[in-house]
């Protein structure tokens, strides 16, 4: 199990999270949980963790494009994940020139790390 880092501003997303990761892979999931961006950039500055899964619209900003560069300046290592309940609607970009390494849909982020993606 890989340290993970959630950034997104609904708490039930957490909550789901963190019962899954536990549920998965017992008291030793390393999971830690961020509401915002100013929560996430100090967890940052205090550790590192091996992935970050960031949500594409984090209130109060438009889109990733406006918080991932302020997470890359205190996480360069870590596996970033751009998590999105419309990945299918909404157009991302260049998303992985900026160091995300994919899109995961909201909804089928519970298959995706069933499928190995903290292994």
């Amino acid at each position: 199990m890989k340290s993970v880092l959630l950034i997104d501003d609904d708490p039930v997303q957490h909550k789901i999270l963190s019962f899954f990761l536990k549920s998965s892979f017992g008291e030793d999931a390393e999971f830690t949980s961020a509401f915002d961006l100013e929560e996430a950039v100090a967890h940052l500055e205090k550790q590192s963790f091996e992935v970050i899964l960031l949500d594409n619209r984090l209130a109060p900003y438009k889109d990733y494009t406006d918080t991932i560069d302020r997470i890359r300046a205190v996480s360069q290592d870590s596996l970033i994940y751009l998590i999105s309940a419309a990945r299918d609607h909404e157009k991302f970009g260049d998303y992985q020139t900026r160091g995300i390494l994919g899109v995961i849909d909201k909804f089928e982020l519970r298959e995706s790390i069933t499928n190995g993606l903290l292994s």
